[in-house]
């Protein structure tokens, strides 16, 4: 494996997580102002939280045809 490669995945990996993280704590955070009565607080997770999934998909779909389109060459 390469060095471009490998710090390539490394990055990847990286935004995985970063995301994941962000997704997670959005809605621990949505559950949390829903529980306190906070509604102006639960909208705002609540967009947080919906932005975090579609960053997500967006990954997700870019990943897939990028795939797609290296195993077309090959």
């Amino acid at each position: 494996m390469s060095a471009g490669k490998f710090f390539g995945l490394l990055l990847g990996l990286l935004v995985v997580a970063f995301v994941v993280v962000w997704v997670f704590v959005s809605l621990a955070a949505l559950l949390y102002a829903l529980g306190q009565g906070d509604g102006g607080a639960a909208g705002i997770y609540a967009v947080s939280t919906v932005v975090g999934l579609a960053v997500g998909a967006l990954g997700v779909w870019v990943v897939r045809r990028m795939a797609r389109a290296r195993s077309a060459r090959q």
